[in-house]
C-alpha cells in the first residue's frame, strides 16, 4: 500500500535531519491530522536503532528527535494518552536494553522535560517517562528508587492543589507554619531562595526593583513569602538587611529539603498561589508570575 509522509514532520527534511532520523510514515488510510499525530507517536521509535553508536553520538540528531517527540506529545489531546504512553514505553525499553549507549537520550529527556528553563518543560510528560522507566527496569535496579523519588516529588504542589505546609522561623525566632501564615490579597508569591546564589541575586533584585510589585504588597493586594532553604542560619541572617520590609521572610532550617516537600531543582524557585494557598503557577520564572498577577487576561 502506498504511504505518505505525515504533515506533522513539517520542516524536518529541510535541514537534512530526516535522512538521519527515521521518522515514521503515516498510511494513506489515516485521514485526520489528530489520527496522523497519534500514529506517529505510537510508532515514533519503530525505526530508531537504539544500539547504533554512530547515531547516538550525533547530538544534533538525538536532540532534534527528542524535541520533536516531546513537541508532538504536548500537542495531543488527553484522549490520545495511550498513544503517548506507548511512545514512551518504546523509548524507555530501548534506553534500558542498551544501557550506557543511550545516555544521550536520557540526558535530553531530562533536560527538555524537567528543566524549568526549557521551552519543552512538561511535568505531566516527565511523569509518564518516569513511570515507564520504573516499569521497564528490573525491580532491583538502583535507578528505580531514584525515579520513584522524583515521581513522588513532582506529584506534589501541582497546579490546582493546595501547596504543601511547612514550618519556618521568622528573624525574631518565632516558629510558624505556612498554613497559619496570614496572607493578604488575591495572590501569594512563594519564593524559595539562597542569597549567595548568583541567579537568586539577579532575579530577586529585579523583584525588589519592581515598583508595581512593591506597591501591590504595600496595599495588601499581593503577599510575598520568601523562605531560605539551605540550612545555614548565619548566612540567612547576614543578608536579611537587603530584603524588602513588606515581605514575609523565613528560614526553614532545611525542613523542606529534608522532607522533600517541594521540588527545588534550581534557585530561586517561585510559585504563585491563590488566597487559599492553592497552586496557580508552579516553578515559573518571575516574568510569567508577574504577567499572571498584573494582566488578568494572561
Amino acid at each position: 500500500m502506498a504511504e505518505k509522509k505525515a504533515d506533522a514532520t513539517e520542516n524536518v527534511g529541510k535541514t537534512g535531519y530526516e535522512a538521519s532520523f527515521p521518522m515514521p510514515e503515516v498510511p494513506l488510510m489515516v485521514n485526520s491530522e489528530e489520527d496522523a499525530k497519534a500514529y506517529i507517536m505510537a510508532h515514533f521509535w519503530d525505526g530508531f536503532r537504539f544500539g547504533d553508536t554512530l547515531l547516538l553520538g550525533n547530538k544534533n540528531v538525538i536532540s532534534r528527535g527528542i524535541s520533536d517527540f516531546i513537541r508532538m506529545s504536548s500537542s495531543m489531546t488527553d484522549s490520545r494518552g495511550e498513544d503517548i504512553r506507548h511512545g514512551f514505553q518504546v523509548l524507555c525499553k530501548g534506553i534500558t536494553e542498551y544501557k550506557g549507549l543511550t545516555d544521550s537520550l536520557k540526558y535530553y529527556v531530562e533536560e527538555f522535560l524537567y528543566n524549568p528553563n526549557s521551552p519543552y518543560y512538561n511535568e505531566v510528560l516527565y511523569g509518564i517517562y518516569l513511570k515507564e522507566m520504573i516499569a521497564t527496569l528490573p525491580v532491583d535496579d538502583p535507578m528505580v528508587s531514584a525515579y520513584d523519588f522524583k515521581l513522588k516529588l513532582i506529584s506534589r504542589n501541582c497546579v490546582g492543589n493546595r501547596a504543601e505546609d511547612f514550618y519556618y522561623f521568622l528573624p525574631d525566632g518565632t516558629k510558624k507554619s505556612f498554613y497559619s501564615t496570614k496572607t493578604r490579597g488575591q495572590y501569594t508569591i512563594l519564593v524559595f531562595y539562597d542569597p549567595e546564589c548568583h541567579s537568586c541575586h539577579d532575579i530577586m533584585m529585579g523583584m525588589f526593583a519592581d515598583k508595581e510589585l512593591h506597591d501591590a504588597v504595600d496595599k495588601k493586594w499581593v503577599t510575598v513569602v520568601a523562605i531560605y532553604t539551605d540550612g545555614d542560619s548565619e548566612v540567612w541572617k547576614k543578608y536579611l538587611k537587603g530584603m524588602p520590609e513588606n515581605w514575609i521572610i523565613g528560614d526553614d532550617r532545611m525542613a523542606i529539603k529534608d522532607n522533600a516537600l517541594y521540588d527545588l531543582k534550581a534557585m530561586p524557585t517561585l510559585y504563585l498561589l491563590d488566597k487559599d494557598k492553592n497552586v496557580v503557577l508552579k516553578d515559573m520564572p518571575y516574568n510569567v508570575i508577574r504577567k499572571k498577577i498584573f494582566n488578568p487576561t494572561f
